[in-house]
């Protein structure tokens, strides 16, 4: 399975299940084209869901799924404020 990055800001950002699974999805505008992005992993989904809309730029990593989405295993905030420091990045460190 071919592995991928890209850093672009982070849109569309919605809650598609939270039982049994949480699953949350969010589109990545980078320079080229809008990527449609997957977060299944619990831990992370809880963190992107404290994201808005348009404010932060992501560094995600992550594969392609059949369907040509971006199943994220990994992100960084790249411009983060003190809220996103606090909640979403310290949490960050206790996953990796």
């Amino acid at each position: 399975m071919k592995k991928h990055s890209y850093v672009g800001i982070a849109d569309k950002i919605r809650l598609v299940s939270s039982f049994p699974d949480l699953l949350v999805r969010f589109t990545l505008h980078n320079r080229n084209e809008p990527i449609n992005c997957l977060v299944a992993k619990r831990e992370l989904a809880n963190l992107i869901l404290f994201l808005e809309d348009n404010t932060f730029e992501l560094s995600v990593f992550g594969h392609f799924n059949s369907r040509k989405q971006l199943v994220i295993e990994k992100f960084i905030v790249r411009n983060p404020n003190s809220f996103i420091r606090k909640f979403v990045l310290q949490p960050l460190k206790n996953i990796a």
